[in-house]
């Protein structure tokens, strides 16, 4: 969305300790800075910022990045919000459209959201208004939803025609299907990013003869069903501001809800809470309110959600509705001030948990423990950790150590910093390249990615050759979620980079690596007898050797040269 040279500018141009030390009071350890983490509770400090290497890495949570991922964990931004805060604090001016991946799959959405919204005011989207008026929405409260019609008999390609859009844009955009439009006769509610921008949409049929009754847009590359929430892009300023967000299971639920002026809330794109949403969550608020239907099928949702918010560290509550009622049908028959009271009165989820499963023997017993023992396990924070062990222990008279013998674990205690995670020395020298980053034309001369073992290390070196100007903190997109915080931990702690210190790291690395290679193969060669391959073998091994020697002459006479000056 925004040029990459101006991107490079900003990140360049902004002092990550003077941001960081708005937020977090940060104290000078030799050559960084050390503090309290802001993501996660903690009695020692194990955050820790580095100005030199323009990042920031806790051992604690294994967050880290650099300032524009500080600002996207800490404000709740995205990227290109996160992009333009720095922008202003610098007085650099932005361009926020320039380069947008997928302008196109936007332009499209953007113009189509445009044409529901017109028909569903207009008199061939009469149907769309009688539908919102038996399910007592208002227009005038949910202006900021956009909500739309797609009328029985089309009229979307003409539109889009009209407008310049080829048949080709909106298949990409998953609006038609061989040339047939994908949604008509449905109530059309637009799918937001965090950003602000159409990426898809959900339809629901006006008579429930149409199947589905709901229907959302075919996944493109800007819409993943499971990736977003609907709804959270208007409440997400009110969710930071409160810390907590109601979660409901569907589109009306929380329409009804939020005219009512319940302005923290979202709700799943029509299917299961997801891990990634679960972790969106978690970037905006600490207490998720789970208000899901009243019957077995809410009670199962509910229980399938209640894991996958304890693992993105949200603390979870749950409100338990009337049988057979849900959130749309619950305030309009009691109003706001009764569904206020009713989430006033939410339990944790050990509480929730314990009531909703029906427990009719031991073995029942046993299994709801071995449950609960399971999603507690998972709590990083401390307090909670501890306040729901006891809990187990209490209500089921379990001693806390035979608890924490079924975890496989003692009580956490995440204001110590861990050991070392076992590091590979593949991992040591990329994190060695990445922090002397200043002597890739060096590296890339004696090092290739087929000298790289582990895929995650090789795919990353392949890209550092592609890219003359890669940030360390930019690791996500290139290697998996383990490999980043390795990397990032292994850079925090290291010094700076020499180019002579780097030669060395290379000849040391590839002598071993090669050589062992080599040998081995010289020596299944011998032990078959064949002559040939193990002259051949042997040559390489030759070559190796004078590679490595030339990597020491480079390394020697540089150092000689500095002496001499």
């Amino acid at each position: 969305m925004i040029e990459r040279d101006k991107i490079e500018e900003i990140k360049r141009q902004t002092d990550i300790v003077a941001l960081i030390g708005q937020y977090v009071p940060l104290k000078k350890m030799g050559r960084n800075y050390r503090g309290l983490c802001p993501f996660h509770s903690e009695k020692n400090p194990s955050f820790y910022v580095s100005p030199e290497k323009a990042i920031y890495y806790c051992f604690g949570c294994k967050k880290g990045g650099n300032a524009i991922n500080f600002l996207m964990e800490y404000e709740k931004l995205d990227f290109p919000d996160a992009i333009k805060r720095l922008a202003k604090n610098l007085g650099i001016e932005i361009d926020t459209t320039r380069g947008l991946r997928y302008k196109e799959i936007y332009e499209v959405n953007e113009e189509a959201c445009q044409f529901y919204t017109e028909c569903l005011s207009k008199d061939i989207g009469r149907r769309g208004q009688d539908y919102l008026t038996r399910r007592k929405l208002s227009l005038d409260k949910l202006g900021d939803f956009r909500l739309g019609y797609a009328p029985a008999s089309g009229g979307l390609v003409a539109y889009m025609r009209q407008k310049g859009f080829s048949v080709e844009r909106l298949q990409k955009a998953g609006l038609i299907s061989t040339s047939r439009e994908i949604f008509r006769d449905r109530l059309m509610f637009p799918i937001f990013n965090l950003s602000g921008r159409v990426i898809g949409f959900g339809g629901r049929g006006i008579d429930d003869y149409i199947q589905p009754k709901y229907l959302n847009s075919p996944e493109t590359p800007i819409f993943k069903k499971g990736d977003g929430l609907y709804g959270l892009y208007q409440s997400k300023e009110r969710a930071r501001v409160k810390g907590e967000v109601i979660l409901v299971e569907g589109y009306f639920d929380l329409l009804s809800i939020y005219q009512h002026g319940f302005d923290s809330i979202c709700a799943p794109l029509g299917t299961s809470l997801t891990e990634r949403q679960a972790m969106l969550l978690a970037r905006f608020v600490k207490k998720v309110l789970i208000l899901f239907d009243g019957d077995l099928s809410g009670i199962k949702a509910a229980l399938r959600a209640i894991g996958l918010l304890i693992d993105a560290q949200v603390d979870v509550h749950v409100v338990l509705l009337p049988d057979n009622s849900d959130p749309d049908s619950y305030i309009n028959a009691h109003g706001a001030t009764a569904l206020r009271a009713l989430l006033g009165k939410a339990t944790d989820f050990f509480h929730f948990y314990k009531s909703v499963v029906k427990v009719e023997s031991l073995e029942q017993e046993i299994a709801l423990i071995k449950d609960l023992i399971q999603i507690i396990a998972r709590i990083q924070d401390p307090i909670r950790y501890d306040r729901y062990l006891k809990y187990v222990s209490r209500v089921f008279g379990i001693e806390i150590a035979t608890i924490e013998k079924e975890m496989g674990k003692t009580s956490p205690a995440p204001e110590k910093i861990p050991r070392d995670p076992k590091v590979s020395q593949e991992e040591k020298l990329m994190a060695m390249i990445l922090i002397g980053y200043e002597h890739f034309s060096l590296v890339k001369k004696y090092l290739h990615p087929n000298d790289f073992a582990e895929e995650g290390i090789k795919r990353l070196f392949k890209r550092l050759i592609k890219e003359q100007n890669f940030d360390i903190a930019d690791l996500s997109d290139v290697v998996d979620e383990h490999l980043r915080e390795k990397l990032l931990s292994i850079i925090m702690r290291g010094e700076p980079v020499s180019r002579e210190s780097i030669l060395e790291a290379i000849r040391t690395y590839k002598g071993r690596v090669e050589k062992a290679r080599l040998m081995q193969k010289i020596n299944e060669a011998a032990k078959r007898g064949d002559e040939e391959a193990r002259q051949l073998l042997n040559r390489e091994l030759d070559a190796l050797k004078r590679e490595l020697l030339n990597i020491h002459v480079e390394s020697a006479r540089k150092t000689e040269n500095v002496r001499s000056e």
